[in-house]
């Protein structure tokens, strides 16, 4: 993201100009079951409303500048000024246009390039699945490396591929029991809603996951600083010569790098983040079931948390019936690490023995 989000919950109560009453989801005439909590749970917080003749329009599209307006306001962007985002079919004056100027100012949205080179926003148009993945994982720095769900339309080519895999992954919507995602079909109003509930409390998201966070101290929203792959590797990488420069200085032999108990250390990883899809390295034959073969080594597993530093300090204190970092029978050592949802790190260390 382009700036630093840090806004009291206070401005949660931020109103919403959408259609035009502030009903509660359960008086809306037209709101049942499916998504009656959600639909709650932004009305309650003013995110959105429903309209003067008490429905809350479930089954109409969502316009993408209601999205954009829905998420301006939850993510409590102050209304002081954006200069003209240059749209060529919209302008000043236009519903949802100051909160639209704001979402580009900050990064959140681009709008889109006709052939000659314009950008428009179509603002009054229906929002995509895909458009939704787009908005969604960007305003709210869903992790975008995560596992290819392999749906059967959205080809490698789409330039919203990474951002419909992220909300996959993330629990804030699934594709279809065909195989498909369905990219271009467009959003209901209730559906919306749903998404958005997912995306900002675990006590709607399917997989537990939750992308906004608050500080408990000061009760400010807090930006995750998501790391690349690379820069995990790296944390692996210095966390292996830590334990081998210390290793030398005892006395010891170095370990060496296995690759497959290293990449076996990083499914672990991922998977105790919650990463979906991945559950099935947790099982004890895992080994077997992954490389074809036998085990024929022993090797011990220990898991720590925190920054490198902290896990160091993990695998160099004795604890019962997990292993040491400086035992004379070690041999090779595999290192994964993850990042959690809420930012903080897991790891999983393998020590092979003789």
């Amino acid at each position: 993201m382009k700036w630093k989000r840090m806004i009291a919950l206070s401005a949660l109560s931020l109103s919403l100009v959408l259609p035009l009453s502030a009903e509660a989801a359960g008086s809306f005439s037209d709101v049942g079951p499916r998504f009656e909590e959600e639909i709650e749970y932004l009305t309650s917080r003013n995110i959105t409303k429903g309209y003067s003749n008490g429905t809350f329009g479930v089954n109409k599209p969502v316009t993408r500048g209601e999205a954009v307006t829905m998420i301006v306001r939850e993510l409590g962007i102050p209304i002081d000024g954006a200069p003209n985002p240059g749209f060529t079919d919209f302008k000043s004056g236009d519903g949802f246009y100051t909160q639209v100027a704001h979402a580009v100012k900050h990064g959140i949205i681009q709008g889109k390039v006709a052939e000659d080179g314009s950008r428009y926003f179509d603002p009054k148009g229906s929002l995509s699945r895909s458009e939704m993945a787009i908005i969604l994982a960007g305003a709210y720095d869903i992790p975008l490396d995560r596992f290819d769900v392999g749906f059967k339309d959205v080809s490698s080519t789409m330039s919203s591929k990474p951002a419909i895999n992220a909300v996959a992954n993330g629990g804030v919507t699934f594709g279809y029991e065909d195989g498909t995602f369905r990219p271009y079909a467009s959003i209901t109003r209730q559906e919306f809603a749903a998404m958005l509930s997912r995306t900002l409390s675990n006590d709607f998201n399917p997989m537990g996951m939750e992308f906004v966070h608050y500080d408990e101290d000061t009760l400010q929203r807090v930006d995750v600083n998501w790391l690349t792959a690379q820069e995990l590797d790296g944390m692996e990488k210095e966390l292996f010569d830590i334990i081998n420069g210390v290793r030398k200085n005892k006395g010891f032999q170095p370990l060496k790098l296995n690759e497959r108990f290293q990449e076996m250390a990083g499914l672990k990883a991922r998977a105790s983040a919650r990463y979906p899809f991945e559950e099935y390295v947790m099982q004890t034959d895992f080994y077997e079931v992954m490389y074809g073969e036998k085990l024929t080594v022993e090797y011990k597993q220990r898991y720590s948390s925190g920054s490198v530093e902290s896990a160091f300090r993990d695998v160099s204190t004795k604890s019962m019936n997990v292993p040491y970092a400086f035992e004379a029978a070690q041999k090779e050592l595999g290192i994964g690490v993850a990042q959690q949802m809420d930012g903080t790190f897991i790891w999983v260390l393998n020590f092979v023995y003789e």
